[in-house]
Parts: structure tokens; C-alpha cells; sequence
């Protein structure tokens, strides 16, 4: 009987042939599948009559070859003949298979392409840079499927680094299409022969192979409220294969999706992606994840959206001119150029949910994971998402998706059914039909709740996992840029982004200055109304920032973006816009009063302090609020204590013990505390000065230990008033730092 050996592309394996005709790509509906990029998912047919062999090409993408030669009618296939599918080459053998790797020089046990004879993982781009399995070569590929000069990188001004194949017996091809000459893009796979090398802009990284990741969970178990949500699912998801997951509500879908991605990790089993645990933090892969809300903010414009995001999830190292072209590529591959200065907010629907998996698309994840990503589309617009994730898996991406739309599941290689947080089936949509008896996936459903879960699964047959095959060595770690100065520009330019911002934050304060100085002029009162309004501005600033950006983060926290270098940014930016509010209110009311009264010094550090203790309660509110809603009402109620304890409202002196604790706990008693410091400082106890402020008398000295002859100098309780400001902004950092530990706990 005849075989096929697999001596290129793939691992070495062998095919047997049967009489008959069979069917060769890499669709799971295939007789031979052939899990790579570069075979289309119904690439050949063969046919086997026990006499000859016959091949005929089924219109596929890279074309069908015969010793080289493109075919375009049945041909024949004779013994020792190489079949060329893309990158992949079979060898047509008879009677006892003679072994994949005889005479073909296989690559060396290490999987990794040497250079001046010592193996490499990272090859550093030079102009004239040649590749080829001749010694001569700057980079010598040692294997029999690379010719001797297999392929040439040039640099030119005005198009970056460009690569030229050199009429290669076997082919050069990138992100799986073969090229004669290409224009590398960040993230770009060149494959030569077995050996797949990605793109950063400096560097070809070694990599594991040009197709996505392949997916294995084992036993999967996930328990809320004493309740299985999932129940030992085990799931193997081939590479570059579009995936649907499907369910009634509650089936789990959603659970499955984020413990797959990683953001969930299981009570029990595991979930590894080509042999690389996912809950590992040393060997974590790169994913996309696009969640069912809006990862991008609304006021950036797409090509905004998409810089900030490339700047965080891309090397230290990539060239600015690099990083503009994988823009113009992803704004190109996605339909989004005539909308690339439109902001988010302005966009349609379905521009939206583009935007959202272009900013996944950035970092060419090797799979790609969308929860209800049609989700309050139109049929049109969900239609042309389905095909643009249709073509992800076609060109080497895995795309693993949760919906509920049965359409355009014929667009999918596989579905997985769960019902009641066990797996009920997987496999092709036309074995759904089959399987289920539904002349439509639309009826699916309704077949589904006609039997119990438990029924369903019984008779579902446990799917096999394959050997977990052993990791590939890591490609070398490349250093993300520091996240915290991208982080301020980003917020910086959503502030700009209208110019109403600014009229609004700067016309705060300036217009409740006015309104405090024309009614009273009592400097006390003024400075109470100036403290208590800086409380409001900096929890209002910040109480809104964390819960309306929670799946944003969600998702950067993936790229590596942590809690320390996220909450930083928030409090400096918002810290910074507070204290020029203070500033202004400040001043609005000296120019509306004419007079100043106290120490300045003094009473700036009580609106500094104070408005830095403001902006971290207001962190930790959106920290542990679930809707924007909730941590707006929480801010009122939250000053409202603040008044009442000021120490202003009911001075210390008439305050009960138990009263004066809590007071003393409170950020606006140490703001009146530093400012009853500022109207006596360096005066003498004496006539008016008492007068004036005996209030702030009997606060600072409630023992009358003061005399009139005595000068005001007492600093130690100002700067333990200022320590509690200071130490209100750590403690509520701390706190806003372990909600969002725990909200994206894996």
C-alpha cells in the first residue's frame, strides 16, 4: 500500500493511502488533515485506484506542486515523487514505508537554526542579509526543503526592511502566502522551509511555527456558590482553526473563554497552549482577548487607539517607522483607513468591534479569543466580522469565539455545545446536524432542553487528547517599554481630546472662588468652603476613572501592564489636575477677597494634602464599585462625614472623646487643622488675633496652656495633620491596588 511522508513543514510523520479518493487540507473535515497556515483548509484530492496515484488541486491558495511544478489538472504521482502543499512537502512512498527523514537531512534535535555553525534564536537584520543552507550564507538554514540562496533582506529608505525570495526551489512565505518580494511588517512570520522566523522591527525571532497556537484543556472544573459552572471539560482545539463555542444562557460559555485565555484559572485541570501551561507565569503565551464590552477608550481616535496600544503590548526597541506601518497595515487589514482620525465614540457598531480586535491584531497573537463578539450587531455587519475572523484562521491564527448566532457557524471548522457547564459535543457543523437532527443550527437550542444535560453527555463520547508535545525553547525576551509614561499620554490626550474638559475642570474652581468671596469675607469660612471643595474635586476626578476603564485593564493586564504602573498614572494625572484646581480656587479667592489673612504656606500644603487624599479615595471608590452609577452616589455620602467631623461645623474643644477619635481619622479635620495653624502662625496670642479666630484658638490649644504674651509656633499639629493626609492617599493606593488584584485574579 502506498504512504506519504511528511518531510517538510510538518512533523515527521507517515500517511497511509487507501483505495478511493481522498481529501487533503487542513479543515477537520479533511481525510488527511494537515494542521499549517499555508494549506488551505480543502487543498488536493488524491486518488488511489491500486494502480496509480493521482493528485488534482482543489483551487487552494498556495497551489499544488509536483516536484516543483505548479499543477493545474489531475496529474500522476509516482513513487519518490514530492508533493508541495505551500511549506509542507509529503513524499509519495510504495510498499514499506522508507522513513520521513531518509536522505532528507532533517534539522538537528535542537529545532534551532544555526549561524557560523552555533545555534541562534535571535538574528540581528543587516542589510544584504542572506539565508540560505549554503555555508556561505550569513544565516546557513540547514535543511533539505532551503535552497543553497534561498532568500535575501535589503533595507531601503522609504520602505523598511524588505525581503526577496531567490527563486527558491521550495518557496519563501510570509503570515503563510508565498511572496517575491515583501515589505516585512511588525509581527510578519517569514517561514523558510521548517524554520519560522517573526519580525520585531530589529530582529528575527525564532519562533515555534507560522500557524497558531494549539489548544489543550484537561478536566476543567470551575465552582461558584457550591455550583459546578464548569463540569471536566476536556477540550483539544487544533491550531489555526475557527472555533465556535455555543450554548444556551448560562451554559458557561463565558467561563470557558476567559479559562482557556487565562484570565480565569480553574478550581481543577489544566489548560495548556502548545505544551506552555497558561497559568505558568515564566511560560504564559501571547493572546488576543477581545471582551464583550469596548476595549478602546471612546475619545481616541483609531489611529490613537491602535498607537497606544501597539506602544504597550510591542518591544522597547521597535523603530517609530516600523511601528507606523504595522498601523497603516492593521487600519488597511481591518477596512478602518477612511475612519483611522475618527474617534471611537463616532464610529459605528460594528467599526467599534473592528477597532477592538485590530488593537489584538497588533501583537499577532497565535490565538485569538472573542466573548459574543457579534453581539447588538446587524446581520450585515455581523456577517463581515465572521468573515474577517474566517480569514484570521486562514492566514495562522487560532480564533476561539463564544455566540450565540447560528448563521454563520458554516463559517467555523468546529463548534463546542455546552449545556449546564458540561461538553455535549464538538465537531464540524455539518456533524451538529447530523448529531443533534436539526435540518438547521437555528433549531439547535430547542433540540438541546428536549433531554437533560447529563443525558447529552453521556452519550458524547470523551474526545482523546493528543501527547501533550514538549514546549519549544522561548523566543528571546524582548523589553517592553515603561508603561507608565504611555499610560500619562494617553491620559493626556483624552483629556484634550475635548476642548470642553478644560472649560469645565478649570471653570470649577474659579467660579466657586467668585461665589465664596462675594458672599462671605470671614477668611475662616472661605478656607473651609476651599478645602471641602478641593475634597469634592479630587474624589469627582478619580471616583469614575477605574470602573469605566475595568475591562480595558482587564485586557492590558494581560500584556503586562500590572496594577503599581496603572494605579501610578491614575493618581499622578489625577492628582496633577487637582492640585491646579486647588490652585485656582485659591487664587480666586485672594483676588476675590483683595486681602490675604494666615500663613500661605500652610494653607497650600492643607489643599496639596488634601487634594492628594481626595484623589486616592476617589481611586479606591471606582476600585470597588461594580457601575460608574454607583461610584457617583458613593461620593456624596462620603463628604458629607467630612463635613460634619471638620472640626469647622462643631469646633474639637465641644466635641465628645469618642467624637474627637473619629474626627481626628477624618482628611477634612486635618485640613482645618493646618489651616487654623496658618491663622495664628508666627502671631501673637493677643487682642484681635484671638478675636478674630477663636475658633481656631480653641482648637489648636483647648487646655488654654497659651498665654497672650506667647507667639504662636506650634508645627506638630500641622504636620501630623499633613502625615494623615499623606497617609489617607497610601492607605486608599493599597486598597484600590488589591481590588483590582483580585478583579484580575487568574
Amino acid at each position: 500500500m502506498p504512504s506519504l511522508a511528511i518531510t517538510g513543514g510538518l512533523p515527521v510523520r507517515i500517511l497511509p493511502l487507501r483505495v478511493g479518493v481522498m481529501t487533503v487540507g487542513r479543515s477537520s473535515e479533511a481525510d488527511l488533515e494537515l494542521q499549517h497556515a499555508e494549506v488551505s483548509r480543502q487543498h488536493c484530492r488524491i486518488t488511489w485506484d491500486e494502480k496509480e496515484c493521482r493528485v488534482e488541486d482543489l483551487g487552494s491558495r498556495s497551489g499544488t506542486r509536483i516536484n516543483g511544478e505548479l499543477i493545474s489538472s489531475i496529474t500522476r504521482l509516482l513513487p519518490g515523487d514530492v508533493l508541495g502543499l505551500g511549506q509542507v512537502t509529503l513524499r509519495l512512498d510504495m510498499g514499506a514505508p522508507q522513513g520521513p527523514a531518509a536522505g532528507t537531512g532533517m534539522v538537528s534535535p535542537t529545532g534551532q537554526a544555526p549561524e557560523n555553525g552555533q545555534p541562534i534564536r535571535r538574528i540581528l537584520l543587516k542589510d544584504g542579509l542572506l539565508l540560505g543552507r549554503d555555508s556561505h550564507c550569513d544565516v546557513r538554514l540547514n535543511d533539505p526543503t532551503v535552497s543553497r540562496r534561498h532568500c535575501q533582506i535589503t533595507s531601503e529608505p522609504d520602505r523598511g526592511w524588505l525581503v526577496h525570495d531567490l527563486q527558491s526551489g521550495s518557496g519563501s512565505f510570509v503570515n503563510g502566502r508565498r511572496f517575491d518580494q515583501h515589505s516585512l511588517i511588525l509581527g510578519d512570520r517569514l517561514q523558510v522551509g521548517p524554520f519560522c522566523l517573526q519580525f520585531d522591527g530589529l530582529f528575527l525571532n525564532r519562533i515555534d511555527n507560522a500557524s497558531g497556537g494549539a489548544l489543550d484543556a484537561e478536566s476543567v472544573e470551575t465552582r461558584a456558590g457550591g455550583q459546578n459552572i464548569l463540569a471536566g471539560v476536556s477540550l483539544h482545539i487544533a491550531p489555526s482553526q475557527f472555533i465556535g463555542i455555543l450554548g444556551p444562557s448560562g451554559a458557561g460559555k463565558s467561563t470557558l473563554l476567559h479559562v482557556l485565555a487565562g484570565l480565569r484559572q480553574p478550581d481543577t485541570g489544566s489548560v495548556f497552549v502548545d505544551g506552555r501551561n497558561v497559568y505558568h507565569p515564566e511560560s504564559r503565551p501571547s493572546f488576543g482577548f477581545v471582551p464583550q464590552d469596548d476595549i478602546v477608550h471612546p475619545e481616541l481616535t483609531v489611529t490613537e487607539a491602535f498607537r497606544f496600544a501597539a506602544e504597550l503590548r510591542l518591544a522597547k526597541h521597535t523603530p517609530r517607522a516600523e511601528l507606523e506601518k504595522l498601523l497603516s497595515q492593521t487600519l488597511d487589514q481591518l477596512g478602518l483607513q477612511e475612519r483611522a482620525h475618527t474617534p471611537v465614540a463616532r464610529l459605528s457598531g460594528g467599526q467599534r468591534k473592528r477597532v477592538s480586535v485590530g488593537v489584538e491584531l497588533l501583537a499577532k497573537p497565535s490565538v485569538l479569543f472573542l466573548d459574543e463578539p457579534t453581539s447588538g450587531l446587524d446581520p450585515g455587519t455581523e456577517f463581515q466580522l465572521m468573515e474577517l475572523l474566517r480569514h484570521l484562521a486562514d492566514t495562522g491564527c487560532t480564533v476561539i469565539c463564544t455566540t450565540h448566532v447560528m448563521e454563520n457557524a458554516y463559517l467555523m471548522d468546529q463548534i463546542v455545545v455546552l449545556m449546564q457547564g458540561g461538553l455535549v459535543f464538538k465537531g464540524t457543523p455539518k456533524e451538529a446536524r447530523e448529531r443533534f437532527d436539526v435540518p438547521k443550527l437555528q433549531r439547535l437550542y430547542d433540540k438541546l432542553l428536549s433531554r437533560t444535560a447529563a443525558d447529552w453527555r453521556r452519550d458524547h463520547p470523551s474526545e482523546p487528547l493528543p501527547p501533550r508535545k514538549k514546549p519549544a525553547p522561548l523566543p528571546p525576551h524582548s523589553t517592553r517599554p515603561a508603561a507608565l509614561p504611555i499610560l500619562l499620554r494617553r491620559q493626556w490626550t483624552i483629556l484634550r481630546a475635548d476642548p470642553r474638559n478644560f472649560v469645565i475642570l478649570l471653570g470649577q474652581p474659579l467660579l466657586i472662588g467668585a461665589l465664596v468671596s462675594w458672599v462671605t469675607d470671614e477668611r475662616s469660612l472661605v478656607m473651609f468652603f476651599a478645602y471641602l471643595a478641593t475634597l469634592w474635586f479630587g474624589c469627582s476626578n478619580a471616583a469614575q476613572e477605574l470602573v469605566k476603564e475595568r475591562p480595558v485593564f482587564i485586557r492590558e493586564r494581560l500584556v503586562g501592564v500590572g496594577p503599581h504602573p496603572y494605579l501610578g498614572s491614575k493618581l499622578f494625572f489625577l492628582s496633577a489636575i487637582t492640585l491646579l484646581q486647588a490652585a485656582l480656587l485659591y487664587g480666586a479667592t485672594l483676588l476675590g477677597e483683595g486681602s490675604q489673612d494666615g500663613s500661605m504656606g500652610w494653607q497650600a500644603a492643607a489643599l496639596g494634602g488634601t487634594a492628594l487624599a481626595a484623589v486616592g479615595i476617589g481611586t479606591a471608590i471606582s476600585a470597588y464599585a461594580r457601575t460608574v452609577l454607583q461610584a457617583v452616589m458613593v461620593v456624596p455620602l462620603l463628604l458629607i462625614p467630612q463635613i460634619v467631623f471638620s472640626g469647622y461645623t462643631v469646633p474639637a474643644s465641644d466635641m465628645t472623646p469618642a467624637v474627637a477619635r473619629v474626627s481626628r481619622c477624618m482628611p477634612s479635620f486635618s485640613a482645618q487643622t493646618m489651616m487654623d495653624t496658618s491663622f495664628l502662625w508666627k502671631k501673637q496670642l493677643q487682642g484681635n488675633t484671638i478675636s478674630d479666630h477663636a475658633q481656631s484658638y480653641r482648637n489648636l490649644d483647648p487646655e488654654r496652656e497659651l498665654t497672650s504674651r506667647d507667639t504662636f509656633e506650634r508645627s506638630g499639629p500641622a504636620l501630623r495633620a499633613l502625615l494623615c493626609l499623606l497617609l489617607w492617599t497610601l492607605v486608599a493606593y493599597w486598597a484600590s491596588w488589591i481590588a483590582l488584584r483580585r478583579g484580575t485574579a487568574r
